[in-house]
Order: structure tokens, then sequence, then C-alpha cells
């Protein structure tokens, strides 16, 4: 199946705005397993209308960057029409292609964007491309057991264990996350840097 496919439709993008969608997920709570600093530069991939980039903004404040990456220009109207500040930048990429240099953020977060990504490998790699060595990556999916029906298609959600294969594969170090939920995962990984033990 073509990732395009998979992609959510940006004609229902309200649906991700939705206050309901604020209280289940938390961001404060979740982002806050980035250990992100004021000043840091994150990549929120598949931004949409910003529910996660207002927040990832709010972190690293007005000395960092989020760079806000759709390949929707109807999300990133959507974000740019709800006045983000200054520090968010708008990217449109298409996944797995991210359009930054190497080595360039800090921390990458994807939220319920890795099953509308193919090839799933070439997406690990790009976010290794781009990740600062010690740099951290947290990628938020749909369970393919989940408890409700909210969510894509189960036949196109990726199981947990798929994706720390495909990072640890790309040379990420696999973190503890402490988080549990009933309809999604929370996966975090480090890019290892050359003083860390175990690595090359």
């Amino acid at each position: 199946m073509a990732a395009h496919e998979r992609r959510f439709d940006p004609h229902h993008r309200e649906r991700l705005l939705d206050p309901a969608r604020w209280a289940k997920w938390d961001p404060p709570r979740l982002l806050a397993t980035l250990d992100l600093q004021p000043g840091a530069s994150v990549v929120d991939l598949g931004c949409g209308p910003g529910f996660w980039t207002f927040p990832l903004a709010e972190i690293v404040g007005p000395e960092g960057v989020v760079w806000a990456l759709d390949v929707s220009p109807e999300m990133l109207e959507a974000l740019a029409a709800r006045r983000p500040p200054p520090q968010v930048r708008r990217l449109r990429s298409e996944l797995p292609r991210i359009d930054l240099p190497d080595t360039s953020v800090d921390a990458v977060w994807g939220a319920f964007v890795v099953h509308e990504v193919e090839p799933l490998d070439a997406l690990m790699w790009e976010i290794h491309r781009v990740l600062r060595p010690g740099g951290r990556v947290g990628l938020l999916d749909w369970r393919p057991d989940a408890v409700s029906e909210e969510g894509p298609p189960r036949s196109h959600r990726v199981a947990p264990e798929v994706v720390r294969q495909a990072l640890e594969a790309a040379g990420f170090h696999i973190l503890p996350t402490g988080w549990q939920h009933e309809d999604a995962y929370l996966i975090r990984a480090l890019r290892p840097s050359p003083q860390d033990s175990g690595s090359p």
C-alpha cells in the first residue's frame, strides 16, 4: 500500500485540535520524556495543525527552534493560522525525507506518524542523520491491539517491537519510558555520542 493512502486526511484537521485529545494524551507529560531544555532545537514530525508543536515551542522557549514538518500544505497553513510563536518554523517535507542538515537538531518527536511512513527503516536513518550525538527521539503511535476503535485501521499500524528493531538497526539505543496506555505506545531512543559506552 502506498504511504499516501495511510495519511491522515487534512480535511479532518480540526479533529486533531479537539480538547478531548489534550486530556487523553497530556502533551506536556509525554514531551517531558524528551528531556528538552530551553534553547533546544526539535523536529515535530507530521506536525499537522500544531497539537504538539505549541507545547514543544513552550518547552524550548524563544531561544529554541521547533521545526514543524508536514507534507500537507493545508496542515501547514492551518498551523500558521493559529499564529505560532517565532521559534516555530514550518517545513514542508515528505517523510521519510527530513529536509534538514546532518546533526542539526537536539530531538525529534513523532506522534501518530510512524504508521504513515514507508519504508520505516529509511525514516529511522533520517532521524539518526539529523540528530546530534546525544540527541533523543520520541515516537508515539497506535497499538495494533488497542482497546478503542480510535485511530487508523489496525492493518496500517506498526507493532512497537518493529519500531524498536528499526531504531536499533539505525544505531539508536532504546531508552525506558515508564509510560503505558491502552491505545498507544511510546518509544524513546538515544543517538549515542562517541564517548558513550558500547558505541563504536
